[in-house]
């Protein structure tokens, strides 16, 4: 699931988000995430907006190693089957489709053909949903089945992750110690940068992520 701009004030999508990335992690640390959307879908408990937002970062944190690692299997070696398994599970007038977008454009995979700007004209709204979730779950099924062979990449994203954190810490303390609308814009940065991580699962360069902090502390100077 890509979700650029997770809106932390809409609390079923924050529970949609929270749930669509549970398979990637360990299933024994999943039962305090599905006891908050229970919570929250059932109000049973009155869960803090501020909770919830922490979690959905949290746990978007815990499982990005996972999803950036199955991202670059898919674009690396497993782009066919991602396209074998979404055809095969969405509807039959949607995957002839899916076939036609692909076959005209040239493309060699799933995200290429959806990238086609005929693929927004032809599909209809309801396709483009199909497709979306099928393939969250054919994504899912994916990892399950070469996780093994996965683990390697899955290390190396998680030393990225690390890397980036680091520099997303440095520009809350730069955010914190500012005042007034310096201080407004440093968080909308921080927020809009963690979105791009935690959420969509981007892997931000951190060459971008330096210039901000350097930024930041120029910032912070003429402030001063």
């Amino acid at each position: 699931m890509v979700v650029p701009h997770l809106d932390l004030h809409n609390r079923i999508a924050v529970c949609d988000f929270i749930e669509s990335v549970l398979p990637y992690l360990p299933e024994k640390d999943r039962k305090p995430y599905e006891t908050l959307i229970q919570s929250v879908r059932d109000g049973s408990d009155e869960v803090m907006p501020e909770r919830l937002a922490e979690e959905a970062k949290n746990i978007g944190a815990a499982t990005w190693p996972a999803r950036h690692a199955l991202s670059r299997f898919i674009e690396s070696v497993g782009s066919e089957l991602e396209w074998e398994a979404v055809v095969k599970h969405v509807r039959p007038t949607t995957a002839s489709l899916l076939r036609k977008l692909r076959k005209d454009a040239n493309a060699t995979d799933l995200a290429s053909t959806l990238k086609d700007d005929d693929a927004s004209i032809v599909l209809k709204p309801d396709q483009e949903i199909e497709i979306s979730m099928v393939r969250d779950e054919a994504r899912i099924d994916l990892y399950e089945d070469h996780q093994e062979a996965l683990e390697p990449m899955i290390d190396e994203a998680t030393k990225e992750l690390e890397a980036m954190k680091k520099r997303l810490k440095r520009l809350r303390e730069r955010a914190v110690e500012s005042t007034g609308t310096s201080q407004d814009a440093s968080f909308e940065k921080l927020n809009e940068l963690e979105g791009r991580i935690f959420f969509a699962g981007e892997a931000v360069p951190l060459e971008v992520l330096d210039a901000e902090v350097e930024f930041e502390a120029g910032a912070s100077v003429l402030e001063g």
